[in-house]
């Protein structure tokens, strides 16, 4: 747990430091500006610490993944990382200074603090040990380390088809490993992502202050959920950990912001990078796009100069947070997005061969389906795959998908009650001016319906886009658990609102205690699966990969590993695959950084 800690707190301050230099910088660009009455502009002011942490942490990842291309992720990567944090440190030294003892001050004047640092060191525990992901001993330490050793290599997914599997997740992982330290390659980065959403989810506290709901808050608690669901499994890094937590957190803030319904669109373009960010790291995060119609909207109204400057930042932005992403698939597999073979635009020698490729999707949508055997069940209608796939998970998930499927249905009604009863209406009332718009957002009175449905909506293609792609519970987790919490919860806060003020006061005080009750059950539950494997040395170490028996064959003069029992074989036999490739595979030179290319015959 101390080696979580201190690696967490080397991670916040690079993070935070880049984050404030990029943000500072980006608030003075043309168009980053927030409108006020009389159409004056101001700089927008950041006021939450996290959005630097948050930035600081795409901007490493893009680093990572920039520096993969050139050489391996380690020392000297950690080195420029620290230098350019002292340079942004030394030249906003006075501002940072007054964020510092603005802290501090904050920190002896409430005791609030007391809860971020328990979250903190609780979180660390979670980190420090506990159950390593399936397939975290079977590809992600495998990706992780040729990263940490060489960056990229070409081909890389002929030799194990799931390293073609890019994941801006693993150059991240590996820039914080710290295996360049001789004692063990540290995986702390999803539990440092957990750990930003349960900060995040700390102001559940807000509720009874307020004595109401708002619609963020239901997020939060499927959230808080979540976080209990993989305390025990985020030590591992998995790219489904990062991915949903990255999710909650996105959908947390965007709601926070239509809840305080903010008007510049400047923290609106941010979140939207932040989707195209999760995207690299999982790619059934692509539907999160549909989020930029909203700043998209915001910007294209009442277009001025820096309006279309501040769009074209943003497509740029966003360019260069996917093109080292999609740079190391090309190397890597020789495919754009693997195992996507509609994009054919490569013909290099080290290019995945088509058949594998498309094997290997139809192998990911039959697992997520509930089968094993690809060539039994790859063709199985949906009637049957449907009832059986529902049949196999979990009760909890099941009610889940009933609750996603009647929020569905109440969010179709609820449109079609908007378009066709609600717009009539309003249209009536303004005598039929043709300068009105249906949709405009930009009307007040439409602002939050508009931005609901986009979010329901958005969410709603996030999980059809599961569903119909690979529906394992574990990768669409987290779309199961906000359509219903937001969905739903708008209509209960509609419900509620109803009651008199005294019921509600009274039905506020008990869904509090509710709370607190199922906290300390679910909290009692960790504590007494945790004595099981309890384990002093992980108070201060982190737990390793896993070790598995391993049997050797040759590729050139260079000698491989694979595992006598199982697929697995963890971080360190290294290079490994899943079997002799001999006859298979072969080296595109006379060392591993060559690359490697599957034998046709």
């Amino acid at each position: 747990m101390l080696t979580v800690i201190l690696i967490w707190m080397y991670v916040i301050i690079t993070a935070y430091l880049a984050g404030y230099g990029f943000l500072t910088s980006f608030a003075g660009w043309p168009g980053m500006s927030r409108m006020k009455a009389g159409r004056v502009s101001k700089t927008y002011e950041f006021r939450f610490r996290e959005s630097y942490l948050m930035a600081g942490v795409v901007l490493l990842t893009v680093f990572a993944q920039v520096y993969s291309l050139m050489s391996g992720v380690g020392l000297v990567a950690n080195i420029l990382v620290v230098i350019a944090c002292s340079l942004i440190l030394i030249y906003f030294r006075r501002d940072i200074l007054d964020d510092v003892y603005d802290l501090i001050h904050r920190i002896r004047q409430g005791g609030i603090w007391i809860i971020y640092l328990v979250v903190f060191i609780i979180m660390a525990y979670g980190t420090s040990h506990g159950y390593m992901h399936y397939d975290s001993d079977l590809y992600h330490a495998q990706a992780i380390h040729w990263i940490e050793d060489y960056g990229i290599v070409k081909g890389l997914g002929n030799l194990h088809v799931r390293l073609a599997y890019n994941s801006a997740a693993f150059p991240l992982s590996a820039l914080f490993s710290l295996s360049f330290m001789g004692k063990q390659s540290y995986h702390v980065m999803a539990g440092f992502f957990a750990l930003l959403l349960a900060w995040q989810c700390v102001d559940i506290r807000n509720v009874y202050r307020r004595g109401h709901f708002v619609i963020s808050d239901f997020a939060r608690l499927a959230a808080i959920y979540y976080l209990f669901t993989i305390y025990d499994e985020m030590m591992a890094p998995a790219s489904d950990y990062f991915l949903s937590t990255l999710v909650f957190y996105i959908m947390i803030r965007w709601l926070d912001m239509n809840v305080k319904h903010e008007k510049s669109y400047v923290p609106y373009i941010l979140l939207s990078l932040l989707g195209v960010f999760a995207i690299t790291i999982k790619l059934s995060a692509a539907p999160l796009l549909i989020l930029c119609i909203i700043p998209i909207h915001r910007l294209l109204t009442d277009r001025t100069k820096e309006k279309t400057a501040a769009l074209w930042i943003s497509v740029g932005l966003a360019f260069l947070i996917v093109l080292p992403f999609l740079i190391r698939n090309v190397v890597i597999s020789g495919w754009l997005i693997y195992p996507v073979t509609l994009l054919d635009f490569f013909g290099f020698s080290w290019k995945i061969p088509k058949g594998i490729a498309q094997f290997d999707a139809k192998e990911i949508r039959t697992f997520g389906k509930g089968y094993n055997d690809v060539s039994a069940y790859g063709d199985v209608s949906f009637a049957q795959w449907v009832p059986e796939w529902f049949s196999q998970i979990g009760g909890i998930s099941k009610v889940m998908v009933i609750l996603s499927i009647v929020a569905a249905l109440i969010y179709i009604a609820y449109l079609l009650y908007f378009i066709f009863v609600v717009t009539g209406q309003k249209v009536q009332n303004m005598q039929k001016s043709e300068k009105t718009k249906v949709f405009d957002i930009s009307l007040h009175s439409m602002m939050n319906m508009a931005d609901f449905f986009t979010i329901g909506g958005t969410l709603l293609g996030c999980l059809l886009f599961w569903f119909l792609s690979a529906p394992l519970i574990r990768y669409g987790v987290v779309y199961i658990w906000l359509v219903p919490a937001v969905i739903l919860g708008r209509m209960f806060i509609i419900l509620l609102n109803r009651f008199g003020e005294n019921i509600k006061a009274v039905l506020m005080k008990t869904l509090a205690a509710l709370f607190l009750i199922w906290m300390i059950y679910k909290g009692a539950n960790l504590v007494l699966e945790d004595t099981g494997r309890f384990d002093l040395r992980y108070l201060v170490e982190q737990q390793d990969y896993g070790t598995y028996n391993t049997d050797t064959f040759e590729l050139g003069d260079i000698t491989f590993y694979y595992p006598t029992e199982g697929d697995q074989v963890g971080y360190y036999p290294f290079p490994a695959a899943t079997h002799d490739l001999t006859g298979e595979v072969e080296l595109m030179g006379k060392e591993l950084r060559n690359g490697f290319r599957t034998i046709t015959n």
